[in-house]
This record gives structure tokens, sequence and C-alpha cells, in this order.
């Protein structure tokens, strides 16, 4: 009986402290503005709401050139007269190389080709020169070969009509390709035309060429080579 009295009393005291707490928070001041500003303040002043621009990190490539640097100005500053011989040395290294890079540039301007050989006939189809082919040609009709002379004199005037820029002349082409190629050309038209009734002369059961026919082969191909040559100086 006297256990429920002391814990109703003790339940009495707690309700009682409960309401005075209550009762002095309504009747207190409320707080003003500058308290709120100055809580606020405190509050967005602790780190972890302080606000910092980020930091920048090096790249590999500046790390590297920092490092280059440093290990420069380290060596300038122990070995100062080693340092300037150095840079020197670098000048006129420098100096040399663009002096070739030049050297190089205008030889390969002004580069001409030099025919060592001029039996070399593979390089000749290569320059699209058709001097050689004409001198071989001539060659063969000189001890009798007309067949081997009109083939060769052939190639010469395809040469000659590629610096023409009637054809363009390419070792899979036939016959009628360059025709249809130099239509545009009457000069050059004729011409193939003139030698399509000697070459290949054994092909359809044609006559060998004499050698009248191919003496008036060669004043063609001269005369065209002549004029391509008076054209390409004028155009120069």
């Amino acid at each position: 009986m006297i256990g429920r009295r002391g814990a109703g009393m003790r339940a009495a005291v707690a309700g009682a402290a409960v309401s005075f707490a209550a009762a002095s928070a309504a009747f207190a001041d409320p707080p003003d503005a500058a308290r709120i500003r100055a809580a606020r303040a405190a509050v967005f002043s602790r780190p972890e709401f302080r606000y910092t621009e980020p930091t920048k990190s090096d790249s590999l490539l500046d790390r590297i050139l920092g490092w280059w640097s440093d290990v420069v100005q380290e060596f300038q500053s122990t070995h100062p007269v080693l340092f300037l011989v150095l840079l020197a040395g670098a000048g006129v290294l420098l100096v040399v190389i663009l002096a070739h890079l030049a050297w190089t540039w205008r030889t390969a301007r002004n580069a001409k080709f030099a025919v060592d050989d001029p039996g070399d006939l593979e390089a000749a189809l290569r320059r699209l020169d058709p001097a050689p082919f004409r001198q071989r040609a001539l060659d063969e009709a000189a001890v009798g070969q007309y067949d081997e002379a009109v083939r060769d004199l052939y190639t010469a005037l395809l040469l000659t009509l590629d610096r023409r820029g009637a054809i363009r002349y390419a070792g899979h082409k036939a016959f009628l390709d360059y025709r249809i190629e130099s239509s545009g050309d009457a000069r050059a038209s004729a011409a193939l035309g003139q030698f399509a009734d000697a070459y290949p002369p054994g092909s359809f059961g044609r006559r060998p060429p004499d050698p009248s026919r191919f003496e008036a082969l060669v004043r063609t191909l001269d005369a065209l080579t002549t004029s391509t040559a008076q054209a390409v100086g004028r155009s120069a």
C-alpha cells in the first residue's frame, strides 16, 4: 500500500515539473532576428559547409616539362660554362639540319631525269621518253628488221602522244583505246591511222613494211614531236 502511494507521489512531482517547464517556455521571450542570424552563421561556419575552389592537378605532360625544367636549371647553375657550350652546339646542329632540309627540297625540285643507258627502255617507259624507242627502231631498220622497227616506232608514237596530251599511255590498253582517246586531236588520230596500216604487219596477212613506208612513219613521228615540243614551249 505504501509502495503504491510513493509511486503516485513521484508521478505527481514529475508532472508538476513538466507543467512548470512548459509554463516557463510559454512566458519566455521569443528569439529575435539577430539571434537567428547568429545561429545560422554559426552553423554555416562549420567545416562541412565551407566552399573552396577545386584544385587542378597537373597533367603528365606538365609534370614531365616541370621535371625537365628543374633538371636544366640545376645543370645550368652547377655547370654554367658547359651549359653555354651545349647550347651553342645545339644551335649549330639546328642550323645544319635546316640547311640540309633546304638543300634536299631544292634538289628535289630541280631534279631532272638522266639517261645513263640509252638502251634502258624500261626507264624510258617510266619517263614517257620516246627517244630511245625511236633510236632502236632506226637501228633495227638499218639491218632490215622492219617488223621490229615499226613496233618500236609505234611505242615511240604512243609516248609522244602522251606528252602531247592526246592520250594516256598504259601497257594494258589496246590500239582501239588510243584511237578513241585521240579522237579530239586530228593530227594524233591521223598518225595512229597511218601506223595502223603497218602495225602489226603479219597479224592480218599484210605484207611487211618497206623502207619507204617506214621512213614515212618516222617523218610523221618527228613532225608530231616537233609540234608537241612547240606547244609545250608556248604553254610554259
